[in-house]
């Protein structure tokens, strides 16, 4: 299926058409907000705090016209409509994470903003790196949703559910921007813990190795901010 004429790069490049798909603003962040399961569309106007309704009513129809994203409605008792990825638009979870690791280097990548909780777990998913400490399992518990993260010698792991939380060593409990800001932003977990805005329970030294597996990468060279 074409894009719509006028909203296309008119090029053969492949890279132009994913463009074409995925180019408009917003279009992206709402595949992110939906790489984790199928959402209402009351829930994306919360994590994609500065969208307009009308906005997102034109992005989720081209993306469902695109064959990106698809729309359902739940059976009863729920009877509500949700929005979830195709298999083919799931694809798109490596190109996000690949983008924030390119991004994560520029020297203009304001700390301290608001972030969903997909958008926090996929930035760590980019900037995980392993470290010879054994692994940790920790269970993220955030206002929108709990996750168990881990990570090994063999890669990061994002799982969901109360089977996944049998096997956490340790619980964070805050919002998903306190723990981006503890991770990425040099806020220090003791001054989050001191102001209130986080909890930890559990293995002290497992949530400490979480904490040292996901360093920041070098800015890019080019202009100071």
């Amino acid at each position: 299926m074409r894009t719509e004429k006028s909203r296309s790069y008119d090029d053969g490049c492949a890279t132009a058409h994913a463009l074409d798909l995925i180019g408009e603003r917003w279009a992206l962040l709402v595949v992110r907000e939906l790489l984790f399961g199928p959402k209402r569309f009351t829930d994306l106007r919360t994590d994609l705090r500065t969208i307009s309704p009308n906005v997102l009513t034109q992005r989720l129809e081209a993306l469902e016209a695109t064959g990106i994203v698809r729309r359902r409605k739940l059976p009863p008792p729920a009877a509500s409509w949700i929005y979830e990825l195709t298999e083919w638009g799931s694809e798109l979870e490596d190109t996000i994470v690949t983008l924030g690791k390119w991004a994560a280097r520029s020297p203009f990548l304001e700390q301290g903003l608001p972030i969903s909780r997909a958008g926090l777990l996929l930035a760590m998913r980019a900037m995980y790196r392993p470290q010879d400490d054994g692994g940790f399992c920790i269970s993220l518990d955030m206002p929108d949703g709990t996750a168990v993260v881990s990570g090994t010698a063999e890669g990061f792991d994002i799982q969901f559910g109360d089977e996944a939380l049998k096997s956490a060593q340790a619980m964070f409990s805050g919002t998903s921007s306190v723990l981006d800001s503890i991770l990425f932003g040099g806020v220090s977990v003791e001054a989050a813990l001191k102001a209130g805005d986080a909890r930890i329970t559990g293995d002290m030294s497992a949530m400490a190795k979480l904490l040292r597996a996901f360093p920041m990468p070098p800015a890019a060279p080019g202009l100071a901010p």
